[in-house]
This record gives structure tokens, C-alpha cells and sequence, in this order.
């Protein structure tokens, strides 16, 4: 259905307006574009997660019944955002703003990864999309931010054709200073939150 996309205009408009609703706003994608990519059991997956109460979600996953709803919300932006740019190679400034947010935080992980435990500048739904355990050494942290950092910088540069900032960044920032153990033991644990609902408006 959505195989003649370079030649039908009209077509394309719609996959690219339905994504980019979806990732900015959490619209739902229509059900054909969700068959079409391969997103709908995904999609539905969320939606059985997002539905639950939340005990019984925490039960659930306690057990092992079901799986972390973070996860699930990651693997479906991740393949959103990659359909996405590869329909709308120029995507327009708001995105690339929004990106270029995260790719901001994900410096600020990389120059001092003890951040990854301020729960105002940084969500849990950010760290599992970017493959960042805040329960790892500071120095696993670090590598996994600066591996997010390079495959987020690269798609910028496809994205918009400018130069490439990451080996630039990483030569210039040092380790922050570690912060003690007995701090580390002291912070409360961080309440995990849910992500944004998805679908609760349909797509232009």
C-alpha cells in the first residue's frame, strides 16, 4: 500500500505526518501504516501495558508476566524515529530540536555520568531508549553514553549534512569526579515512570 511512496505524493504525505505526530505529540499511527512497517503488534503490546492498573502491572512484572513497558515504548520510538527519517530524510526543525536535546543529555551523561541520577533533567524512558543502566559502574555509564552520543550524532549528520561533533566532544570533556560511595548509598532509589501514552489521538 505504501510502496510507491517516492512517486505518490499524497501517500507520503500522510506516512510522514502520522510518524512525526506519533514521535512529537504520541499520536497514534494509523492501523495500515502500523501494518504496513511491521509496528502494529508493538503498538498493541503498549497499549495492553498502558491499559493495566498499575498494581497490577507491578505484579506482572514482578512475575515476569508481562515486559517492562519502558522497553517496549524504546523499541517502538526507535522504530518509528528510523522509518521516519528514512521517508522524510530532511525532517523539520522541531524534531531535529528535540533530538538535539537529547543528544545534549546524553553529552552531559558522558562528561559526568553520576547525572544519570537527577530525576529532573532525566527520565527513565530517556535512559532505556538510549541503552543507559543507571545501576552500572560510572565508567560503564560513560561508555554507554558515549556510544549513544556517536549513533545519535551520525544520524544528525545525515540528517542535516553538517559535520560530526562526537570525536570533537569526547577529546575535549574529562571525567567528572566521581561521586563517594557513601553518597551513592545515601540517594534514594528513583520511582520509575511510565512513559507518555501513545494513541490517544489518531494522526492527521
Amino acid at each position: 500500500m505504501y510502496s510507491d511512496l517516492e512517486s505518490n505524493e499524497s501517500k507520503r504525505r500522510e506516512v510522514v505526518s502520522s510518524l512525526y505526530w506519533s514521535l512529537m505529540q504520541g499520536w497514534n499511527i494509523p492501523l495500515s501504516i502500523q501494518d504496513y512497517y511491521g509496528l502494529t503488534e508493538d503498538y498493541r503490546l503498549f497499549h495492553q501495558l498502558e491499559g493495566m492498573a498499575p498494581d497490577e502491572y507491578l505484579r506482572k512484572r514482578q512475575t515476569g508476566e508481562v515486559p517492562d513497558i519502558l522497553e517496549v515504548d524504546a523499541r517502538l520510538t526507535h522504530a518509528v524515529e528510523k522509518i521516519f527519517e528514512s521517508v522524510c530524510p530532511r525532517p523539520p526543525a522541531e524534531y531535529l530540536d528535540k533530538l538535539n536535546g537529547e543528544l545534549e543529555r546524553l553529552g552531559s551523561i558522558a562528561a559526568s555520568p553520576g547525572s544519570v541520577h537527577d530525576p529532573i533533567h532525566i527520565r527513565p524512558d530517556f535512559l532505556v531508549k538510549y541503552g543507559i543502566d543507571r545501576s552500572s559502574p560510572e565508567d560503564v555509564i560513560r561508555k554507554q553514553a558515549e556510544k549513544a552520543y556517536r549513533e545519535l550524532d551520525a544520524r544528525f549528520v545525515r540528517m542535516t549534512g553538517r559535520r560530526p561533533y562526537a570525536d570533537e566532544f569526547f577529546r575535549n570533556i574529562r571525567p567528572a569526579r566521581t561521586v563517594s560511595s557513601e553518597t551513592t548509598l545515601r540517594r534514594k532509589p528513583h520511582i520509575t515512570v511510565r512513559p507518555k501514552p501513545k494513541g490517544r489521538k489518531m494522526g492527521l
